[in-house]
């Protein structure tokens, strides 16, 4: 009995290495969430808990510890800031503070640091410089402004007071402020026109990132990715996979499955078809057989036949021809089941004995040419056996 040619089985072992490698790497990379239902972590954003850091880009590293929303922590910013939105298609991030008091973030570090980060602000913010100052509650020109209550919380801030920001070099005197005390100062991204007032401190702040450049990518519906032999090499390159085909109503994870079932199971049987080509080659050396012989074998001549009747043997069927009145030869059959015509007076019919059934005599002629039999029961007339013209001989069936 033959063996397996070693080269096949290292070649087949190799083949389904590598698509298991790939597939629990592509598998490990897959989209991912703190939460359900919560923003999804897409490359270049990789999860820390869950993902591998060739998952993502260097500086797109986001926790879930301890969070329903993705964590996001800036290189020159202490703690972390809380990630509300993510479009991979404008490469923009939405983000705030996980205690919804950026106030306090800002004067902590006079403004929002985003130095060592591959992020910066839109272009729809400016640095405006802001001073913060607490005032008392009863202050009439302050009746009308929102206060930061998260910074009225202290040992020092006292019941009867709150905290405003105002614009540090305003167009105007502000005499009112007189009774309020500055407790510091910070540059403030504002959106727009800045007013004396800073009061949009509980949006979310907006940022954007220019590298790696997927926008486009993700606007065609593919997959963005490291390039190279591994999932990340040093040079950081990055491409478009998975632009949509034929399998676009698809999901990632299930084409992937599509990928491996059909895959590993398509290797083993080219495998076995290249095994059993190798064995029947090698048992037609062994009996000798010649390639005219093999070829003889695989490939037999087949005979042509030709089932149509000759002008001769048509005109031998009978014809009718109708009269004045219509009236057919049989009453209930008034059509024609060649053309799906109904019989009209002056036609003529023509009539298959064998079977008694009556069609238009044009019809029937251009049929019985390419075929022998009834139009209506399939069955071959015994008188017209004998003036069939095959290629081959044939004898009548019933």
């Amino acid at each position: 009995m033959a063996t397996v040619p070693p080269c096949l089985l290292f070649l087949f072992l190799v083949a389904l290495t590598r698509i298991i490698g790939i597939a629990r790497a592509q598998f490990y990379c897959e989209s991912t969430a703190c939460d359900a239902g919560g923003v999804s972590i897409d490359f270049p954003f990789y999860q820390r808990e869950s993902q591998i850091p060739g998952c993502g880009y260097p500086g797109f590293e986001l926790s879930c510890a301890n969070s329903t929303d993705p964590l996001l922590t800036l290189p020159a910013e202490p703690g972390d800031f809380t990630v509300k939105l993510i479009s991979l298609e404008v490469q923009q991030v939405w983000i705030n503070d996980p205690q919804q008091c950026l106030p306090k973030r800002m004067i902590r570090e006079r403004g929002l640091n985003l130095r060592g980060s591959p992020f910066q602000f839109t272009d729809d913010y400016s640095l405006v410089n802001y001073t913060f100052f607490r005032c008392p509650s009863n202050l009439t020109a302050l009746s009308m402004v929102p206060p930061i209550k998260c910074l009225n919380s202290g040992v020092n801030s006292g019941n009867n007071s709150l905290v405003v920001a105002i614009l540090s070099d305003p167009p105007f005197p502000t005499p009112w402020t007189t009774p309020c005390h500055v407790i510091s100062w910070a540059m403030i991204p504002i959106a727009g026109v800045p007013w004396l007032f800073w009061t949009d401190y509980y949006s979310d702040i907006k940022l954007e990132w220019d590298n790696p450049n997927c926008g486009s990518c993700e606007a065609r519906g593919g997959r963005c990715g490291f390039v190279g032999p591994t999932l990340r090499d040093t040079a950081f390159r990055v491409g478009c996979y998975d632009l949509p085909t034929q399998l676009q109503g698809l999901s990632r994870k299930t084409k992937y499955g599509l990928g491996i079932g059909l895959g590993i199971p398509g290797g083993f049987c080219i495998i076995v078809l290249a095994y059993l080509f190798y064995a029947k080659m090698k048992t037609y050396e062994q009996q000798g057989l010649s390639r005219s012989d093999f070829s003889t074998i695989i490939l037999p001549r087949l005979p042509v036949q030709t089932m149509g009747l000759d002008a001769a043997s048509i005109e031998k069927y009978p014809k009718t021809l109708l009269g004045e009145s219509g009236r057919l030869p049989k009453p209930n059959d008034n059509l024609c089941s060649i053309c799906l015509c109904e019989y009209q007076p002056k036609e003529t019919l023509r009539t298959i004995p064998e079977c008694n059934h009556y069609f238009h005599a044009n019809c029937i002629d251009g049929w019985l040419k390419m075929n022998a039999t009834c139009p209506l029961c399939r069955n071959l007339p015994e008188r017209s056996v004998s003036s069939l013209t095959p290629s081959i001989p044939t004898s009548p069936t019933h």
